[in-house]
């Protein structure tokens, strides 16, 4: 008969517990730069506000692409963490989620770079000669567009690693099996996002809106659920009386 135990190492104890709080920490930074950093920057089809914006808020600007720097690096630990929580149920399937959600915090920080890149433009930091104001918005509009199709890649990124790590969470039985299927439901909808974000322009606003809902609710439900509850180790019990 199949029992489940909590008895857990206190360093598999430790190691899932971390993975909830950087699912937390994760969440909660995306949330609060999204909420009241992007917003009161970037101007969606108006970069002469946004350099405005910019400019006028250099600090906070720089304060929010470190808050991302830090969100990208604390993706990378998530990911090796979750590895070595699955690696014993499927190692190379483990290894190939944590692969592309390396890949996904790599590129989340390349963007990163590309915000300081253009941040140096709008005060011009960086010697060009003879670039006109016209000119100068051509290029931090591409700069931006660029972070942001870097995004939707990251997103793409994020989805295939996502459902592959809980698709192994549903096989191991480690959470409900509505905890897994959940999780692999909310990352297939980031994958679609980012497949529907790289091949139109035009989009609703309101399927954007829904889905990072979604995905923000999962995870910090998840995240807590690793930090309070933990994970249960399927037992085969050689009992016949059980």
């Amino acid at each position: 008969m199949t029992n489940y135990s909590n008895d857990l190492s206190p360093q598999k104890t430790a190691i899932v517990r971390a993975a909830g709080l950087t699912y937390i920490i994760i969440i909660v930074i995306g949330v609060l730069n999204s909420v009241f950093i992007d917003s009161r920057l970037i101007i969606d089809g108006d970069i002469t506000g946004t350099i405005n914006n910019i400019q006028a808020n250099e600090f906070l600007f720089r304060f929010g692409s470190v808050c991302i720097l830090i969100l990208y690096c604390t993706v990378i630990i998530l990911s090796v963490l979750l590895y070595l929580i699955l690696k014993t149920v499927n190692k190379n399937l483990a290894l190939l989620a944590m692969v592309f959600r390396l890949g996904e915090a790599l590129l989340g920080i390349t963007t990163v770079f590309i915000s300081f890149i253009l941040l140096s433009l709008v005060n011009n930091q960086i010697n060009i000669t003879s670039v006109e104001d016209t000119q100068l918005n051509i290029i931090v509009a591409a700069l931006s567009d660029a972070r942001n199709f870097g995004l939707f890649i990251v997103l793409f990124l994020i989805g295939i690693g996502g459902t592959l790590f809980f698709y192994i969470f549903y096989k191991s039985l480690y959470i409900p099996k509505v905890l897994s299927i959940w999780g692999m439901f909310t990352y297939l909808s980031m994958l679609f996002l980012s497949v529907v974000s790289l091949l139109f322009l035009e989009r609703p606003a309101q399927l954007e809106l829904v889905l990072y809902g979604l995905g923000t609710l999962f995870e910090l439900t998840i995240g807590f659920w690793l930090l309070i509850k933990g994970i249960k180790i399927q037992q085969i019990s050689n009992n016949p009386e059980l």
